[in-house]
């Protein structure tokens, strides 16, 4: 008993000294302050990117300095930072401009924060110029793509934007087709589609709709498909045939099978009913008065 208890008292000591220090990850857009903000987590630190990290004496960094990883979004080098968050005992701090990117095996072991959204760069380039414009990226999402394509009526700028983020043409239309009139899309779709060049059709696109629409962008819904091909290779039917099945199910032998192996929402879709289970009578418990007591005296 007393040996356990020293145990446990050893095991507590080893928690409570073991680093506290969680790696850090700094998540936001360029320029809003995502280096500022990791500076302000250690003192004197040793700055890192991602790409290009490698550190051979890890021990040999002082605990108090800490150190930052820039852009680990871009290429980084997984192998070597997780060697420096796993062996370095002081502050890691970590940058990137969004947290999709960053991988699966970094982020489990990090402390996430958000830059915020106050860009930093821009005000600063404003006070050099103050007439100067926000700058402007063609990058586009495939939704931030379809709500210019519907709502800007500078169809010049919507034929821009599609020749440089190349969208697929399978996915564009099926997003556009939710949300327009399909009668728009009947030539581009039908006589332009991969028929003539890339280029073309995207011209074609940007300027078979006008813009000026207003409300919801509706995205596309997820195709239903049969579960009878499943239950076919389920009950051992080659090539999950459903005509071979259909047969099958007209002998009772085969509809015994395959009730034995089925559920009932299974069944049901094949349009058998299993045989219900009759319950069991609810127990009825006799509350006697006190008069059954007294024997009738």
């Amino acid at each position: 008993m007393l040996q356990a208890h020293t145990l446990k008292k050893v095991k507590l000591m080893g928690l409570t000294n073991m680093n506290k220090n969680r790696p850090i990850l700094i998540t936001g857009k360029t320029g809003t302050g995502k280096s500022t903000k990791a500076l302000t987590f250690v003192k004197e630190p040793l700055i890192f990117y991602a790409n290009e990290i490698e550190v051979k004496d890890i021990f040999a960094i002082d605990i108090d300095s800490g150190i930052i990883i820039e852009d680990v979004h871009y290429k980084p080098r997984k192998d070597d930072i997780l060697y420096v968050i796993r062996n370095y005992k002081g502050q890691v701090v970590l940058t990137s401009i969004n947290e999709k990117s960053v991988p699966k095996e970094i982020k489990s072991l990090c402390q996430i924060k958000r830059a915020g959204s106050k860009k930093y760069l821009s005000e600063s380039i404003k006070e050099l110029a103050p007439r100067s414009e926000e700058p402007f990226t063609f990058e586009r999402d495939t939704y931030s793509l379809v709500m210019e394509y519907l709502k800007q009526t500078d169809r010049d700028l919507v034929c821009k934007l599609l020749i440089y983020n190349k969208p697929s043409d399978t996915q564009i239309l099926t997003w556009l087709a939710e949300n327009m009139h399909p009668n728009k899309l009947i030539f581009v779709d039908g006589v332009v589609k991969r028929r003539w060049s890339q280029r073309y059709f995207y011209e074609m696109l940007a300027y078979a709709h006008q813009g000026k629409t207003f409300g919801r962008v509706n995205m596309p819904k997820r195709g239903t498909y049969s579960k009878i091909p499943y239950l076919a290779r389920k009950l051992g039917i080659k090539n999950s045939d459903t005509r071979i099945l259909k047969q099958l199910l007209k002998d009772d032998e085969f509809k015994k099978h395959t009730m034995k192996r089925l559920n009932n929402t299974d069944c049901r879709i094949l349009g058998l009913e299993k045989p219900r289970k009759r319950r069991n009578a609810p127990i009825k418990l006799e509350i006697k008065n006190l008069n059954d007591y007294f024997n009738g005296e």
